[in-house]
């Protein structure tokens, strides 16, 4: 099954409106998808994802300028998950009753590799599967409820162990085949 055809069958119908607004809109060759697209992106291959919210890194807030007539922005002083401090400019499409959310997270470099990848029939740039493996695993220490008190989610916790062991177990997988290709 090509990559456009599994994704319209696979991502949810608001989030597939809201990335073509975002995807039709936007100047792709300065934006990277990270977060649950990023996953979605690097892990489709092998799992189900479900794609929910959306994640973007932008390096100008001029960037969002197109997407104004189409959603609200707001923008905000993020601490992400406690330790970094960030623009983060909060983008509300709504398709039909149900309001999609979007994260654009404005840093004027991007922390890890990125792949390139097909998304709805374009290409796009995301967090690559090292990064984002990185990332999960890197993540889980700082989500405990000992880190964080009062602050603690325990679904975001989940969320990021359950991902970081989808990533380890591929990483597992392949390796293992290397490795008994080799001996052979």
């Amino acid at each position: 099954m090509n990559d456009l055809k599994y994704d319209t069958e696979h991502i949810y119908t608001p989030q597939q409106e809201t990335l073509r607004v975002l995807l039709e809109t936007m100047d792709l060759s300065s934006c990277y998808f990270v977060g649950g697209i990023a996953d979605y992106l690097n892990l489709r291959s092998y799992y189900d994802m479900p794609v929910n919210d959306i994640d973007m890194v932008i390096t100008s807030e001029t960037m969002l300028e197109v997407l104004q007539p189409h959603m609200e922005i707001t923008k905000y002083k993020s601490r992400f998950y406690e330790y970094e401090e960030m623009d983060v400019y909060v983008g509300n499409y709504w398709s039909g009753e149900r309001r999609i959310h979007i994260d654009f997270f404005k840093r004027s470099f991007f922390y890890g590799s990125t792949s390139t990848s097909q998304l709805l029939g374009f290409q796009v740039k995301h967090a690559s599967f090292e990064t984002m493996k990185r990332f999960h695993n890197t993540h889980v220490s700082k989500l405990t409820s000992k880190t964080l008190g009062p602050n603690y989610e325990w679904k975001r916790l989940y969320k990021h162990s359950r991902k970081a062991g989808l990533y380890n177990l591929i990483t597992y997988k392949e390796q293992k085949k290397e490795a008994t290709h080799v001996i052979t």
